[in-house]
């Protein structure tokens, strides 16, 4: 490391970037940050510094963050084609995609496999902002050359993307190209209504049935280790400290069973019920559970009449916007003094259909919504999962039926 200042104080700063490198390897990443700041605050333009941190930033999923620290790591001098790279990729995980673009293309070296698509989808998302989708993939295609994937997999893939980024207007276009050009599929058929239609009040079965078939292979990567998702663990925490035991346990959308080990500490005989055959049979490969269901959440609820001690539901309500049917028959599923637990997206007032195709509720409406059959013993605000640059808000609501 280069100084201007005193040997001894050279030594300082060389340990204390020899410690966040450490940190970082280690994954303790906050140390690792807190350390690299401690460098860059009396050596601010110090360009190692600045990109180690990036990278840490990235590793933490901080991507804005790791995005600012890179670009003021490629303004130094004696830049190492490595950073350019790695700001590109911060900029695509931030939804910069023409400053992702800009970046790879800067680069100044051949890049790997994976790079020039990302640079390829970086620049076809950016221009679908102002062009047609034709002129994007034939953008795409140039990029990637002989790496190029199946244009109708980069249109959905960006068609996901972009909505997540809230770029509803290049999301329209390519999802006016995949109406055109592709066979319709009830995932793609709803996602392209909910971004013009704000009044549909609940998910379609076959939508929730074919995008789950479609998701269970890499689900619980995508939730848990990407997304940060734990709130089966924080619910079912939630549930013990009401009572510790539980004789009937339904897990009502268990999907891929994450709930499962959790419930387990009831010490009770575990249901789980889900749409999608595919998560049941990851469900299934875990073991906890009991008895496995395909069926629709509501029609099993409303044939399971005082079937069940404990109702216990984790994203499942992000699928249906009026609440009151749902209630209705978890309460006909439950005896007095029975037990509903559930997570919601928080909302501001009433429900909302969301351009994720989900829906939040806000904590007034599931009061209301609930309050005919219910009483509310517990409720706390999480952060639910991130989405894109953000973190999505959640609830947990924990109920007891009336008598």
């Amino acid at each position: 490391m280069r100084s201007r200042h005193g040997a001894a104080e050279l030594n300082t700063l060389q340990e204390t970037f020899d410690r966040a490198l450490a940190s970082a390897a280690e994954g303790r990443f906050d140390a690792a940050v807190s350390d690299f700041q401690a460098v860059l605050a009396l050596r601010p333009d110090e360009g190692p510094v600045l990109f180690s941190l990036g990278v840490t930033l990235m590793n933490a999923r901080r991507f804005p963050e790791a995005a600012a620290a890179l670009s003021r790591a490629v303004a130094t001098q004696d830049v190492e084609p490595l950073w350019r790279n790695c700001l590109a990729q911060a900029q695509y995980m931030t939804g910069d995609f023409a400053g992702a673009a800009a970046s790879f293309e800067a680069v100044g070296e051949p890049l790997g496999d994976g790079a020039v698509l990302t640079w390829a989808r970086a620049a076809a998302y950016a221009a679908v902002e102002t062009s047609t989708a034709d002129t994007a993939l034939a953008l795409y295609e140039r990029i990637a050359g002989p790496l190029a994937e199946d244009p109708t997999t980069v249109v959905r893939e960006g068609f996901s993307i972009l909505v997540a980024f809230k770029r509803l207007a290049a999301a329209r276009v390519l999802g006016d190209w995949l109406a055109a050009n592709t066979a319709d599929d009830p995932v793609q058929a709803h996602e392209r209504r909910v971004l013009t239609e704000q009044d549909i009040d609940r998910a379609p079965s076959d939508y929730v049935e074919a995008l789950f078939d479609n998701f269970a292979d890499r689900f619980d990567e995508q939730l848990v280790d990407n997304l940060g998702y734990d709130a089966p663990a924080l619910l079912a925490d939630k549930v013990a400290a009401l009572d510790d035991r539980f004789a009937r346990i339904l897990d009502l959308g268990c999907g891929t069973g994450l709930a499962g080990p959790h419930l387990r500490r009831f010490q009770g005989r575990i249901t789980g019920v889900d749409l999608s055959s595919g998560m049941l049979a990851r469900a299934a490969e875990r073991g906890d559970y009991d008895q496995l269901i395909q069926a629709e959440a509501i029609d099993f609820l409303r044939g399971a009449s005082d079937g069940f001690d404990l109702i216990f539901s984790t994203d499942v309500l992000i699928y249906f916007g009026d609440l009151t049917p749902l209630f209705a028959a978890a309460a006909g599923a439950l005896p007095s003094g029975g037990v509903l637990a559930v997570s919601t997206e928080r909302g501001e007032d009433g429900w909302m259909l969301l351009p994720s195709a989900r829906y939040a509720h806000g904590e007034a409406y599931v009061r209301q919504a609930s309050a005919p059959w219910f009483d509310l013993v517990d409720q706390v605000e999480i952060s639910l999962r991130r989405d894109a640059t953000d973190i999505t808000p959640g609830g947990l609501y924990v109920m007891r039926r009336k008598g």
